[in-house]
């Protein structure tokens, strides 16, 4: 299917692909030259042969992910067999150039360009009232709901999110809806993160300039002194997802998760220098890492990427202030300027708009 970008979002994982940052340990996962762009809410403008449901004009999303199924590749791996397409082993082959997602492959475009392609059978419809910055969050929704339940907190747990950038506000979100019941802080760097995050239903905000001492009151840590260098924790929250991909917020996780709980790492970490790992096998942490989407967990109705559609379409009302700005693609420089520096720009989401 051929889709008209409507809108096209700027993910963190593009920033550092543009600014040469992302491990070349991705590099096999994609193919030269390829129009960047993953996040999308377009417009059918073509339909393929034998193609039912869709008709030229209709709103659609596209989950991007192209495992097995998108690459014609039959019997599937064993990862997609098993609902995890996330995990595919066959990235690199079938009837697709390399590459995970579309907007990393060449030969299917990319959202940040005017039109791109999608396997028919990847596309879900927009209601008529969802708004476009609403939908283009869909596919980021998505990755904090295979985080949260791939690490599903129990009623009464206490949670850190670590980040209130876009992911680690959507995976507030996430909890919310699929976790209720817990009881969530959010760690944010600046005060207009802190506003959505209170908005968006955080238990409490601590703000990351408040120091060791703001985080341990809220995960009820006792504060050792050690020899030299920072305090040690004993207690701590149930569980932590790392939604930066800093040494800071890592072992804060480290730190701040008690002894036996679970840290989940969405932000796309390269290297970690100098992060004291002394926490993971101190307090027999579980540490769990996360990428994109899936057919859904054992006992979920929905894949992962049906159950975030299903929330924007629910919330979308909520979710839509989190993009804060869009831009023509002729104004790329200042665009990709307001999604790095956050801090003077007040920026969540950015995206360009055709």
């Amino acid at each position: 299917m051929r889709v008209r970008t409507r809108l096209g979002g700027i993910c963190g994982s593009d920033l550092a692909v543009v600014s040469l940052a992302a491990s070349p340990a991705t590099s096999p996962f994609s193919s030269f030259p390829f129009v960047l762009g993953h996040e999308n809410v377009g417009e059918v403008v073509e339909v393929g042969r034998d193609v039912r449901g869709f008709a030229p004009g209709d709103r659609v999303v596209a989950n991007p992910l192209l495992a097995c199924r998108a690459r014609g590749i039959a019997p599937p791996c064993a990862a997609c067999a098993a609902g995890a397409p996330q995990r595919c082993e066959r990235f690199p082959d079938g009837a697709l150039p390399a590459g995970m997602l579309i907007g990393t492959t060449r030969g299917l475009g990319g959202s940040w360009g005017e039109r791109f392609v999608a396997p028919a059978a990847q596309l879900l419809p927009v209601p008529a009232g969802v708004a476009d910055e609403a939908a283009v969050l869909a596919e980021p929704l998505a990755c904090a709901v295979h985080a949260v339940r791939g690490s599903l907190p129990a009623a009464g747990e206490r949670v850190l999110v670590l980040g209130a950038g876009s992911i680690g506000l959507l995976t507030l979100a996430a909890l919310r809806a699929l976790a209720p019941q817990a009881e969530v802080t959010t760690l944010a760097r600046h005060r207009f993160q802190a506003e959505h995050a209170e908005r968006l239903g955080a238990a409490r905000v601590v703000m990351a300039a408040a120091g060791t001492r703001a985080l341990a009151a809220a995960a009820g840590a006792r504060l050792l002194a050690p020899v030299v260098g920072p305090p040690v924790a004993l207690g701590g929250f149930d569980r932590s997802y790392v939604c930066v991909a800093g040494r800071r917020a890592m072992e804060e996780a480290l730190r701040f998760t008690r002894a036996g709980g679970t840290v989940a790492l969405l932000g796309n970490a390269r290297s970690l220098d100098r992060v004291d790992w002394t926490p993971l096998w101190l307090k027999e942490l579980a540490l769990r890492g996360s990428v994109c989407y899936g057919g859904g967990h054992a006992g979920a109705a929905r894949g992962d990427f049906e159950e975030a559609m299903r929330l924007v379409v629910e919330h979308g009302a909520a979710l839509r202030p989190l993009v804060t700005h869009t831009f023509p693609l002729a104004e790329h420089r200042r665009a990709l300027a307001t999604a790095r520096d956050r801090a003077s720009a007040g920026s969540v989401k950015v995206a360009f708009r055709f």
